[in-house]
């Protein structure tokens, strides 16, 4: 679906008119064209925001121009050179300039593709002594070619009719890139997840249709295909925490995996979650945060839905089977120690309708007994933290005693630690 934005050129055909100036073609045998690219670029910069990679490939295009040592010092040439790269670089991989997760340069540089030897010399360029000329010219030209991949490759992906209208599609800018220059890491995660999604499925697909081979081994060779695609998805999450799971969770239930789309009310999800369970359950087990992510999500999707009649939303009854299923298969009674269940109780008193009345109904019909469970879980860890499981603690206890220390009946760790012993 395409995107209206304001962007500093006028038409697309202005954008495309500039990288021509900033990479000629092989065959052009015209005048230098790029003082007059950068002198454009310069124009944009004053009228609004622009995406970093056009201001960065003026930046060291003109860098490129000023490197004439009859009129400028060895000294000046390499400054600009590096300012120029540094910015470049610093515009990329900086997660100071935002929003989400704070990650390292290089963690950055590794998403973006971009090589970690960018990295390290602008760390040098800014921290240490300038790098040589030969150094600088150097990156600086490749630079300019990984800015091509990067952005400049992939403007003339915008639509014929957009591109006159100033509506421009995701294509412009990249894949996970965004309109004011910066990388969208929650729209590539997506593209990522799902692409590791369609595998799953095509692997389960796959097992449905495959009658020749024996059941037993059919499931032994999906298992070990579904634990590879669980890794992948684990590695995922745990790399972007908690904004991992929650951009998993949309994928699974916006991208009809989970909640086939075009569902009829009243149809059956068995076979859907028969088939889904074993992944979840595996990247549970590798990341049990995930399922905490997972359940809050489901409650929001019935909570806050849009629909004007959940009760007849086929989208909102499969949803709600899918969590259903959770809380109360035996499955996955080993996993629900990290469901939020307060908050799935608190979901559904504040925002009442069909299914939340029914969830919280059948929560309630049990005492809670998820709250329960959570609880003596709890409980029970706590005691297993406390001093009579500590390896040998008797022996200590023996020592201690000849020498008049005893332990109080009672010991509650919120107490200042000499409460706890007695003389």
């Amino acid at each position: 679906m395409a995107k209206f934005i304001f962007t500093p050129w006028k038409y697309h055909s202005d954008l495309l008119a500039v990288r021509s100036q900033f990479y000629p073609d092989p065959e052009y045998d015209g005048p230098d064209l790029r003082a007059q690219a950068c002198a454009t670029v310069g124009a944009w910069k004053l009228r609004g925001t622009l995406p970093h990679p056009v201001e960065a490939t003026a930046l060291l295009t003109d860098a490129i121009l000023h490197d004439n040592a009859q009129e400028n010092s060895v000294f000046s040439i390499r400054a600009t050179y590096a300012a120029a790269f540094c910015r470049f670089v610093t515009g990329l991989v900086d997660s100071k300039l935002y929003a989400g997760q704070r990650k390292t340069m290089f963690a950055r540089a590794i998403e973006l593709g971009l090589p970690a030897s960018f990295v390290e010399l602008r760390h040098e360029a800014t921290h240490r002594e300038l790098p040589s000329l030969t150094v600088l010219r150097n990156s600086t030209q490749r630079s300019l070619e990984w800015l091509w991949g990067f952005y400049w490759g992939k403007v003339d992906a915008v639509s014929v009719a957009g591109s006159e209208t100033g509506a421009v599609g995701d294509g412009v800018f990249g894949l996970g890139s965004t309109p004011e220059g910066g990388y969208d890491v929650e729209e590539a995660l997506r593209r990522s997840l799902k692409g590791v999604l369609e595998q799953a499925m095509a692997v389960i697909e796959d097992s449905e249709t495959d009658a020749a081979e024996p059941l037993r081994k059919r499931r032994k060779r999906v298992q070990t295909r579904l634990s590879g695609v669980a890794e992948r998805v684990v590695s995922t999450l745990k790399g972007e925490e908690t904004e991992g799971s929650r951009v998993f969770a949309k994928v699974l239930l916006k991208d009809g995996f989970l909640v086939p789309r075009g569902r009829k009310l009243g149809d059956s999800l068995t076979e859907k979650i028969s088939s889904w369970d074993p992944l979840l359950l595996m990247i549970t087990d590798g990341h049990p945060a995930f399922l905490t992510t997972l359940t809050e999500t489901l409650t929001d999707e019935l909570a806050f839905t849009r629909s004007s009649d959940p009760k007849k939303d086929a989208y909102c009854e499969g949803v709600y089977i899918w969590l259903e299923h959770i809380l109360r298969s035996t499955r996955w009674e080993s996993h629900r120690r990290t469901i939020s269940t307060s908050y799935i109780v608190v979901a559904c008193e504040e925002s009442s309708n069909h299914w939340t009345v029914l969830l919280k109904k059948s929560i309630d019909a049990e005492g809670n007994s998820l709250l329960k469970i959570t609880q003596s879980r709890d409980t029970s860890t706590h005691r297993s933290s406390a001093v009579g499981s500590i390896p040998h603690i008797d022996e200590d206890l023996k020592i201690l005693s000849k020498h008049g220390w005893g332990t109080a009946d009672t010991w509650d760790t919120r107490q200042p630690i000499e409460t706890a012993l007695s003389v």
